[in-house]
């Protein structure tokens, strides 16, 4: 294997795959469309569902096919997916389109990470891997705020051609997969085997190593927690900046912003080292909580500043916690824990998109804001009440 031209292969796989033209306004196209806040709401619930239930699944699948294979699949999924939101017709038709775009997501997560690995383990160069894949995940970064201010022709373009545009996308993302190779590193050549029976026995593992790990499971759920609350805000800011008076095509400049904010919250992370995680749940929740019911506020820039807040401050919580979950657990079981901590983000995706997307219907989106952030700060005052109750026992013990 040309191992340059392999990773060069990859890059450009991450560039093309990486260009989600309709991502940043994909709500904004259901509410013009005549679908409700509700809807989409509803729509992205759909979406967690399945990307929760496919999350191991999915791996499975890129055992038994191969890598190469599965990221070009991903790329006809994403096509097909791509094709039936471009599509006129009833909700059910922007349901399975949401689902079939989980599967695409899911397929991809984790197969281009193994490629990557493998690629460079055949290769001898595997020490270059943190390297590498900081590279994809700049170019990941990049693409993310590239899309945000594409918006601005996206919206332009209409739902239809943005949608049968993306389709081109995931067509492209097919041949650009076929340009890899396989990687086999030692010559190895087995494929694991699929089937109904082997996934349920990898769930049942799954939910035995949390129940092994109390600590890790809770961390793993309150950091699952604010991430969905901080998406929804980011979500349903679409309708709230267009009711707040932004015109349509300038959505994705203050949605690149609150994004750039969001950023810095990667640098915070190492500066919370000498933090407690009890505290820092404590004050990192509160303030999230706090920093979205800001974003629902009626002047441009106090939501963007409210909503860039949040993201801040839970990349930072989430981080943290993500770093402390990796001491936490062994080597032979970091991969399962890696794929639960995916899926418990999911559940509270699948449970909050709807509920807050039927409040914002019912009442307004700064209501639902509101809630959310009320809900976030008290999750956090009875997460750390929790803590401090657990240490206080562990302490009459000795």
């Amino acid at each position: 294997m040309n191992i340059k031209k392999q990773i060069s292969r990859l890059y450009f796989y991450e560039t093309v795959s990486g260009l989600k033209i309709v991502d940043a306004v994909w709500v904004f196209f259901l509410l013009q469309r005549g679908f409700s806040i509700a809807q989409a709401g509803i729509a992205e619930g759909v979406f967690h569902l399945v990307s929760m239930c496919f999350e191991i699944p999915s791996g499975m699948v890129s055992d038994t096919i191969g890598r190469k294979n599965t990221l070009m699949l991903a790329g006809l999924v994403s096509a097909c997916s791509s094709v039936l939101m471009a599509l006129p017709g009833s909700f059910l038709l922007i349901l399975a389109g949401m689902g079939l775009n989980a599967v695409s997501y899911n397929l991809v997560s984790g197969t281009r990470e193994a490629l990557t690995y493998d690629s460079l383990l055949e290769a001898g160069e595997e020490e270059n891997y943190l390297r590498v894949s900081s590279h994809q995940e700049f170019l990941y970064e990049t693409l993310y705020a590239l899309s945000s201010l594409l918006s601005i022709v996206t919206v332009r373009l209409g739902y239809r051609r943005a949608y049968l545009l993306s389709a081109f996308q995931g067509a492209l993302c097919i041949c650009v997969a076929s340009g890899l190779k396989e990687a086999a590193p030692f010559g190895r050549k087995d494929r694991q085997s699929f089937s109904v029976r082997e996934t349920a026995e990898h769930y049942r593992r799954t939910a035995g190593s949390l129940g092994k790990n109390p600590r890790v499971a809770g961390r793993m759920a309150f950091s699952g927690f604010l991430s969905a609350v901080v998406y929804v805000d980011y979500m349903f800011l679409q309708e709230h900046l267009t009711l707040s008076g932004l015109k349509a095509e300038f959505l994705g400049i203050p949605l690149l912003l609150v994004s750039l904010l969001g950023t810095t919250g990667t640098l915070l992370a190492p500066r919370t080292q000498g933090v407690s995680m009890r505290f820092l749940y404590l004050t990192g929740g509160i303030l999230t909580g706090v920093s979205v019911v800001i974003s629902g506020g009626s002047t441009l820039p106090v939501i963007i500043a409210g909503a860039g807040a949040a993201q801040c401050l839970s990349g930072a919580v989430v981080l943290r916690t993500e770093a402390e979950n990796q001491k936490a657990v062994s080597s032979e079981s970091r991969a399962t824990f890696v794929s639960a901590g995916s899926m418990v983000y999911s559940v509270f995706m699948t449970l909050l998109s709807p509920l807050a997307g039927a409040l914002a219907g019912r009442s307004s989106v700064p209501v639902a804001f509101c809630m959310m952030g009320a809900v976030t700060a008290a999750v956090s005052v009875l997460t750390y009440g929790t803590a401090e109750k657990r240490r206080g026992r562990k302490g009459n013990k000795k």
